[in-house]
């Protein structure tokens, strides 16, 4: 804590804790509190009367809170929260305020690491925006591809310090509209190549293309490559050993992936076909006991966000679906809203380009909507 700040990685710590004594007061307006928030925070929507300076009002809503636990102000981007948390303070309470507010949020990461025979996978889990990103690394030979990397690139630094590990392959299973990709800026700094499918991108930057490669393979660990557009043209989902499945927007635990961002009403249609037409075609050469790990999560609670084929199937709706038509019914049917500044972030990502750390983090702000139904 410095000062009247509280850092994102201290809330968050406290709220994994036993002796939390921390009471979350989101200050933004109902609805976007609704839409975005931490979980088991309170909303006083006071955000806009800060705004306006209406004081008198601002007490009286925040009157109502308890005395005998430190209240944490929230708001987008920490600026509104840090008068209220000294509204807060004249009123006889102990607040701070969330460093960088939700914007802040979405620098937190949680980490599982999940052990097979020949090799582990390790989940970065971005708590605050719903994205995962991966390590698999071969047992033998301690090498590492990365997976769907953030653009909080150290991360995956320190853990490949911290744990002993050298990471050989930088992958994207797709160009990103939610949020931005860190790969191009890691693979400059750590001297290897970016990995991605060349339909994915405007060929305008230095990658290595997926496109017509098999396979990749370090020490014991033999990863697939598939394609399996519906999302995007040029997704990819990668098989490691036959045991576990990478499989970037396809499948979500709450649904397959959305086929309409960037697309027309037309085109969507046709993207859930082709949706259809590749789940068709790959579940049924899986096991069930093959793991599915997802690019991103909405609602669920599984932690780590992982389930096995099997009960996916069992708890996924569409996957049970046999009719295309239906499939395309059930897809394209009530799609949620889609994410903040889906177009300006998808064409950087497809150009290559890596902007300032602080100007994608605003562009980044908002809720996960990768899922085709919530």
């Amino acid at each position: 804590m410095d000062n009247f700040l509280i850092s994102p990685k201290e809330v968050k710590e406290q709220l994994n804790s036993t002796a939390n004594g921390y009471l979350l007061v989101d200050i933004r307006e109902k609805n976007e509190y609704s839409d975005w928030n931490i979980k088991g925070s309170l909303n006083v929507p006071v955000n806009d009367l800060i705004s306006s300076g209406d004081f008198a009002s601002i007490k009286k809503h925040l009157e109502r809170l308890p005395k005998d636990r430190m209240i944490v102000t929230i708001c987008a981007r920490g600026i509104n929260s840090q008068v209220a948390a000294s509204i807060l303070r004249e009123m006889g309470y102990n607040s701070v305020s969330l460093d960088k507010g939700m914007k802040g949020w979405n620098e937190n990461f949680d980490i599982y690491r999940l052990h097979f025979d020949d090799f582990d996978v390790v989940q970065f889990v971005r708590i605050g925006k719903g994205c995962l990103s991966y390590l698999v690394i071969d047992k033998s030979t301690d090498q590492a591809a990365l997976f769907e990397p953030a653009i909080f690139i150290g991360e995956y630094e320190d853990y490949q310090r911290a744990n002993g590990i050298h990471i050989k392959y930088i992958i994207d299973t797709h160009a990103h509209a939610d949020h931005f990709s860190g790969g191009m800026e890691l693979a400059r700094k750590l001297n290897l190549d970016y990995c991605i499918s060349e339909i994915e991108v405007d060929k305008v930057f230095s990658f290595k293309s997926l496109k017509a490669a098999d396979e990749i393979a370090f020490g014991k660990t033999r990863i697939h490559l598939i394609s399996t557009p519906g999302h995007t043209d040029g997704s990819i989902s990668f098989l490691i050993n036959n045991k576990a499945l990478l499989c970037g927007d396809l499948l979500l635990l709450e649904s397959p992936g959305r086929p309409d961002l960037a697309r027309t009403k037309e085109e969507t249609t046709k993207g859930a076909g082709i949706l259809f037409d590749t789940l068709k075609n790959l579940l049924p050469g899986l096991s069930d006991d093959t793991m599915i790990f997802p690019s991103h999560f909405t609602n669920t609670d599984i932690r780590p966000v992982v389930m096995s084929l099997k009960d996916l199937k069992a708890n996924s709706e569409p996957l049970n679906i046999t009719d295309k038509r239906e499939f395309i019914n059930y897809i394209t049917s009530n799609i949620p809203v889609t994410p903040p500044n889906y177009e300006t972030i998808k064409k950087f990502n497809k150009a290559g380009v890596i902007i300032p750390l602080d100007y994608a983090e605003d562009l980044e702000i908002g809720p996960n909507r990768c899922a085709a139904r919530n």
